[in-house]
């Protein structure tokens, strides 16, 4: 009877035993399962992590490209605008000398309508019965002869536009005589300046480098705001370089184009530095 008893005790033992065996493997296995989710969802948080680093490292690059773009397109603006406003500065300068151009023409026009009009070149008889060519001296007659015939001494855009035209036909000593008789009667008119500016350039044409550096220099200091400021200190710089003296002539040359900007003096005095190895913007 007691063997039947532990018999039986014993088959239950054994059934607790397997059932319990039996659960646990059940839950280990659930268990894994997780492990296993939980891996694959680590893998795929990776996955989308290292794609978000692609994306925001090629946003950078794109953000570090467009302010570069942006740069350039600064930098041509920039360049635009200073174009422009040199387009201005020329525009406004060449205005100024048609207008004055268009002064002369009138009075050109005006001394035609009179009959005071000088003659051109031309060849007149001469005093053994040959013909010979009209010197700046007989044109100067002839326009003071047709001054008086008009009744009355000549005007200040006469004188000017004569010495003018006798500086055109190559007569410079006659030239600078009329430019300088027009500033000795009318010192402060429109055209003072370019007046003493012409002669400066007659004493240059006749290679007088002293005579015209003084010339040029008193029209900078008579003048200072003178249209022709700028084409008198182009013309000392280059004036200095052709008398060896390289040292005043860029200086000079350097100050037409920082005063003068824009203007075409300054485009020349550019040129003209850029040909000495010397680099200004």
């Amino acid at each position: 009877m007691r063997r039947m008893k532990l018999m039986v005790s014993l088959m239950a033992v054994v059934s607790l035993v397997a059932c319990s065996s039996s659960e646990d493997m059940a839950l280990l296995h659930r268990e894994i399962t997780d492990v296993q989710r939980s891996v694959d969802t680590l893998q795929t948080e990776v996955i989308d992590q290292s794609d978000l680093r692609a994306m925001e490292k090629s946003m950078q690059d794109l953000t570090n490209q467009n302010l570069r773009s942006n740069a350039d397109l600064a930098q041509r603006v920039a360049a635009l605008q200073e174009q422009i406003e040199a387009l201005h500065a020329s525009l406004e300068l060449t205005t100024r000398r048609l207008q004055q151009i268009s002064q002369e023409l009138a009075g050109a026009r005006t001394m035609g309508a009179g009959g005071a009009m000088l003659p051109p070149v031309s060849t007149v008889p001469t005093g053994d019965g040959g013909a010979g060519p009209v010197g700046a001296a007989t044109v100067g007659a002839a326009g003071a002869t047709a001054m008086s015939s008009s009744g009355g001494a000549a005007g200040p855009e006469e004188v000017y536009r004569s010495a003018y035209e006798d500086y055109m036909r190559g007569n410079y000593d006659l030239a600078a005589d009329g430019f300088g008789e027009y500033l000795k009667r009318w010192p402060s008119t429109e055209l003072s300046d370019n007046a003493l500016y012409w002669i400066g350039e007659c004493y240059d044409a006749q290679e007088k480098p002293q005579e015209a550096l003084d010339t040029f220099t008193k029209v900078l200091e008579d003048y200072p705001t003178s249209d022709k400021a700028a084409a008198a200190q182009l013309k000392k710089g280059l004036i200095y370089l052709k008398m060896g003296d390289q040292g005043q002539g860029v200086v000079n040359l350097q100050y037409v184009v920082y005063e003068h900007p824009g203007t075409r003096e300054a485009d020349l005095a550019r040129e003209q530095l850029k040909s000495l190895g010397l680099t200004i913007r």
